[in-house]
């Protein structure tokens, strides 16, 4: 026999449902009527940092409220990331992420503390930065082509530098030797400055470094620059080919860069997050300002920032497998 609905029952659940509607509608309403975080997972004075300073202070201006930017640093951006899911989804904790925390990290890290999908929510896709590929001056190298040679008359010979393990700098690298079929010595450094300067001291060969970190030294001529990774050539940088340009079909490795939320978070505070992003990156003023860091503006809806995570994981997966790079 069939049972029947309980009216109080369903009139409690309508009422609660108005209720959780009328208080979302309310907070929205409220939003934001204190300070918001936002943290960052890396070491202050980096790009991530720069970038979400300055993208902070306009955002800020446009919403009505200062976010005041926290870095939290450790563990390719564990630390930080952990930080944000733990969060209270309330809107007033936000934070940047990027292709490590959002792609690479999934497989680099044999247990990952967190997971992307399930607790954390994207805001915005704003840009990325290309890595540029040089050696140092008296490798007697001016090309890809000329380097893949050398490497394969010597294999082992030559070392790479990174700003550490599983770094866009140490995985392009890793992509590098696997689709041009090379063996190069890969020597971790506690960050990309130190990388810089090994190549600089000739510790070693080569390096796989943005190019707003590099670009002193491209700009003294200390280093000689080969080619950029991103999939077209780079407006600051008109000589360089691209790496597929110069022999390595489809390669391409670019440090991508957006902001997330606690997974819970009020989709209406996520939309008003968006397009405060999106209206403060494309600003002329800012886009200019970013311009001068090499930073690339790309912005969407909020969906565009997984999107390209899930595209990408697979690729990582991939170049983190055949260089087996995991990390504990």
């Amino acid at each position: 026999m069939a049972l029947k609905s309980n009216p109080f029952r369903a009139f409690a659940r309508i009422a609660l449902t108005a209720a959780s509607l009328l208080l979302s509608t309310q907070s929205f309403a409220a939003y934001p009527d204190r300070p918001i975080t936002l943290i960052v997972p890396f070491n202050a004075g980096t790009t991530p940092d720069i970038v979400s300073r300055l993208l902070a202070d306009a955002v800020g201006r446009d919403i009505g409220q200062q976010i005041v930017v926290m870095n939290r640093v450790g563990a390719s951006g564990i630390i930080g990331t952990q930080a944000i899911v733990n969060a209270p989804a309330d809107g007033y904790t936000i934070g940047f992420a990027n292709v490590a925390t959002l792609a690479i990290n999934q497989s680099l890290y044999k247990k990952l503390p967190y997971d992307a999908d399930k607790q954390l929510a994207p805001v915005a896709l704003t840009g990325f930065v290309q890595n540029v590929l040089a050696v140092r001056k008296d490798l007697g190298v001016k090309s890809v082509a000329e380097l893949v040679a050398k490497a394969k008359g010597a294999p082992g010979k030559l070392a790479v530098a990174s700003g550490g393990n599983g770094t866009t700098g140490h995985l392009s690298a890793e992509m590098f030797k696997s689709m041009a079929g090379v063996s190069i010595t890969h020597i971790p450094y506690k960050g990309g400055p130190e990388a810089d300067l090994a190549v600089l001291r000739g510790e070693v060969d080569l390096v796989f470094e943005n190019i707003t970190s590099i670009s002193p030294y491209l700009k003294n001529g200390s280093v000689v620059p080969l080619a950029v990774t991103g999939r077209q050539r780079d407006s600051r940088l008109p000589q360089l080919p691209t790496m597929a340009e110069s022999g390595l079909k489809d390669y391409q490795a670019v440090a991508w860069t957006g902001y997330v939320a606690p997974a819970g978070t009020d989709p209406q505070i996520l939309d008003m997050l968006n397009r405060a992003f999106n209206k403060a990156a494309n600003a002329e003023a800012i886009k200019a300002r970013l311009a001068d860091m090499a930073y690339e503006v790309t912005t969407g809806p909020r969906s565009a920032l997984f999107d390209l995570a899930h595209k990408e994981r697979p690729i990582w997966a991939g170049v983190i497998r055949t260089s087996g790079a995991t990390l504990d």
